[in-house]
């Protein structure tokens, strides 16, 4: 006969030992498991784009920028909160919208008091490419002659944006050729005699050589009877300067 008066007590006290051990171990979970909240890409995308921004300071790039970053930002911050909680990013995306709205306002109005003021009083605004170079010369026969859109902007004060080409030195520019874009002063070529102005400093003045755009402020005249490789087009230029907006 079994004796077992003293098994059942140790057995009952291992048993609940065991199932308390068990029941602490299936209770205990990892603190980071259930914690942890992905960060959603639109935030740390228009984080950027709004950082990006901050170039609409210096250039139009910027500005454009700007607008993506706004409508970015916008729709990331839509599209985290309609989550649930799932993932998290509103503050980058609110950071990236707030730098985009600032910088957009604050350039758009930086250019546009720039575009203004850049051209003197009395100097027309002409556009080089469109309102003198499209328009090419005419032949009456085989006679050079300046279309009729140009021919009124002779002798008259003008305010153009362009290129400076093949300069010889950096400093102390008396005269430069003066190119419609930089297509040709960068990447080679023979521009058309339509296509450049040779510029002249006035009253004995110089200029710098400048890599990027120019605007140069002067009287424009034309000599239609210049032979091959002479300009047609010249400039008694005023002012000469980087340009403050390229357009």
């Amino acid at each position: 006969m079994t004796d077992t008066s003293l098994s059942s007590p140790i057995h009952s006290v291992t048993g609940t030992a065991s199932e308390s051990v068990n029941s602490s171990w299936a209770n205990q979970t990892d603190p980071d498991e259930f914690d942890y909240i992905p960060v959603s890409p639109w935030g740390p995308v228009a984080l950027v784009l709004g950082i990006g921004s901050l170039t609409g300071f210096f250039g139009i790039f910027g500005l454009a920028l700007g607008v993506v970053g706004v409508f970015v930002s916008f729709a990331a911050i839509v599209k985290i909160r309609s989550g649930g909680g799932g993932v998290k990013g509103t503050g980058f995306a609110i950071t990236g919208l707030v730098l985009s709205t600032v910088c957009l306002s604050l350039g758009s109005m930086k250019m546009a008091h720039a575009y203004e003021t850049e051209c003197p009083p009395g100097y027309e605004r002409v556009n080089f490419p469109h309102d003198i170079s499209d328009w090419q010369f005419k032949y009456y026969g085989g006679v050079r002659r300046l279309h009729p859109m140009v021919a009124p902007l002779i002798g008259q004060k003008v305010f153009l944006k362009g290129f400076m080409w093949e300069t010889q030195m950096s400093e102390g520019l008396e005269n430069f050729v003066f190119l419609k874009d930089n297509g040709e002063c960068c990447f080679g070529g023979s521009p058309k005699p339509y296509d450049m102005m040779v510029v002249n400093m006035a009253n004995g003045n110089t200029t710098r050589a400048f890599n990027g755009m120019v605007s140069v402020a002067g009287v424009l005249n034309a000599n239609v009877n210049a032979k091959e490789g002479e300009p047609v087009y010249t400039v008694d230029a005023t002012l000469v300067e980087e340009a403050r907006t390229r357009f």
